[in-house]
């Protein structure tokens, strides 16, 4: 199991950036939702590979803080 990227979306919406989407290795994992109600990034999970770029560039290069990496949840069928 490894981790995968998770928005922190209260923090996101204050930048408006859309930076970390620009750096994401795999296509259409991380997008930007931007609607007039609401303005942040996104994580497909699902098809994140948790490389942790999009982390390093929002809490190293721009120093904002709105991407963590997180243990996915595990969902059984029983």
């Amino acid at each position: 199991m490894y981790y995968v990227a998770e928005v922190i979306n209260d923090e996101c919406t204050k930048y408006k950036c859309n930076q970390c989407t620009l750096f994401c290795p795999e296509p259409n994992t991380l997008m930007y939702i931007n609607n007039p109600d609401e303005r942040h990034a996104f994580v497909y999970a699902n098809r994140c590979k948790g490389c942790a770029l999009c982390v390093y560039v929002c809490s190293n290069l721009l120093k904002r803080n709105a991407i963590r990496m997180v243990m996915p949840e595990i969902h059984s069928s029983t």
